[in-house]
């Protein structure tokens, strides 16, 4: 289904910036050299540059870090350190800044040019290479400060609902690995709201039928980004379904019950509790046991009932634990039955 919604290679913007790397080499590499030569007082080879530039493209258009990797492997024989990532440094500036005035994917391009930067720096040292887990994290967090220079609050709530994923897979008892994995997915699941317009995303009221359909777009623009990133890619198909329901009412493919994972199932009810709990622009935070109340009504419809409890649980355990007068003891019973009902109203609401 993913594949649905993947851009075509020719057309996505890491093609397009590959591309005009590629036919503006000259150009570029003479523009880095004066770069280096003011900025960092180093003196370097046009032509040396220039195959950097091409190669860089190369990385782009296949979508690995690699090609770079080896440029930075085989020109540290004949330039120092300091040069040498100062190249590469510069020659990704130049990428990002052609990134940008095609006004297209930025995240994706930015991500992975700190993973080549990150890998051919470490390939000039004696460093080990940023591969696997350790790669995987910096391209999150690389992600997690773009989304936090675009909108702090939906950093910090895509933060949050990681945590809550972690404990409602612990609650659940899922193996280490699969808890990783749904916590990583809910770290990520609103990496997609990078492209909805500021107009919709801090509007102060309820969106508009067309701008909703905008917003709820961001699953699967999540999804594209992630799909591109080859370290980030398996919690594409998680990030994708975390608006899907069980009854088949969500978005956007209208699955139902167990053909959405567990993962995004665990994912869904993290982020709706969360964000239930926070204060957004169009209303003020419900507090936990208006929360509580929601999550028991929309089990069996809305989300997993299973993964419903173990939430439920959780929050009221923590709401027990508050030193807040004003928040009574939870009834056991009050969550032992849960009620099923079609729908929560206002999609804004959660």
């Amino acid at each position: 289904m993913l594949d649905e919604y993947a851009h075509d290679a020719s057309h996505s913007t890491r093609a397009l910036v590959a591309e005009a790397l590629d036919e503006r080499r000259v150009e570029i590499a003479d523009d880095i050299v004066t770069r280096l030569r003011k900025g960092h007082d180093l003196t370097a080879s046009p032509l040396i540059v220039r195959t950097l530039v091409h190669t860089l493209a190369k990385s782009l258009a296949d979508g690995s870090p690699d090609p770079v990797v080896h440029w930075a492997r085989m020109v540290r024989h004949a330039h120092s350190v300091v040069a040498v990532t100062a190249m590469i440094d510069s020659a990704c500036a130049a990428a990002e800044e052609l990134a940008h005035s095609f006004h297209g994917d930025l995240a994706t391009i930015v991500v992975f040019l700190e993973i080549a930067k990150a890998r051919s720096h470490a390939a000039t040292t004696d460093e080990p290479a940023v591969t696997g887990d350790a790669a995987g994290h910096a391209a999150i967090q690389g992600l997690l400060a773009m989304l936090r220079a675009r909108d702090d609050a939906t950093c910090s709530h895509s933060q949050a609902t990681g945590e809550w994923a972690r404990r409602i897979a612990q609650r659940l008892g899922l193996p280490p690995a699969m808890t990783e994995r749904t916590v990583r997915a809910g770290v990520l699941h609103d990496v997609g709201k990078i492209r909805v317009p500021d107009a919709i995303l801090f509007k102060d009221g309820a969106l508009a039928a067309p701008e909703w359909e905008v917003m709820k777009r961001h699953a699967e623009s999540g999804a594209e980004i992630l799909s591109q990133i080859p370290t980030l890619a398996q919690y594409a198909p998680i990030v994708i379904a975390h608006h899907e329901r069980v009854d088949g009412l969500g978005y956007p493919y209208g699955l139902r019950g167990e053909e959405i994972s567990l993962e995004s199932r665990v994912v869904s009810v993290a982020d709706s509790f969360h964000a239930m709990v926070s204060d957004r622009p169009y209303r003020q935070a419900f507090s936990y046991g208006e929360a509580i109340a929601i999550l028991s009504e929309g089990a069996g419809s809305q989300w997993d009932a299973e993964v419903t409890r173990a939430m439920i649980s959780l929050a009221a355990e923590d709401r027990n634990r508050s030193t807040d007068a004003n928040l009574a003891p939870v009834d056991q019973a009050f969550y032992a039955d849960l009620v099923a009902i079609p729908t929560l109203g206002d999609s804004k609401a959660v």
